[in-house]
């Protein structure tokens, strides 16, 4: 069983690679993998934001697939969100209100590039799952 899921995960960073995106060695990617489950969930929801009000990125699905399964393997993907579920919607909440001071910008109606730029150039665990177009 953990064989199968090593091999599913290595086949979906080949995948990541293989279309620009990360692989689950990128620094990025090691820092959203080693996030507390409700710090990775809020992570998640502002790259998704970020690729959706941003013609400049999308949202790099592959990664986040290759790294749900990687956290499933050390008990903190998906498997485990559910117990966690409160936590992760007052994490996401927290950090949704701390990107929109640290960026100035209001995430449901502001064009979100230059806080995904600045996200990219610092390296930041959201940068991760950021794809330039």
């Amino acid at each position: 069983m953990m064989t199968r899921g090593l091999m599913l995960g290595a086949a979906l960073a080949l995948a990541a690679c293989a279309t620009g995106g990360r692989s689950l060695d990128d620094p990025a990617a090691q820092k959203l993998f080693n996030l507390s489950t409700p710090q990775y969930y809020a992570n998640l929801t502002l790259a998704n934001r970020i690729a959706q009000n941003c013609a400049r990125y999308s949202y790099d699905a592959a990664l986040d697939s290759a790294l749900n399964e990687a956290r499933n393997e050390v008990g903190r993907g998906s498997l485990s969100a559910n117990s966690q579920r409160a936590g992760i919607e007052l994490e996401t909440d927290v950090s949704q209100r701390s990107f929109e001071v640290k960026h100035g910008v209001d995430l449901t109606s502001d064009d979100l590039c230059a806080a995904g730029d600045a996200e990219v150039l610092e390296g930041s665990a959201i940068s991760a799952l950021l794809l330039p177009v």
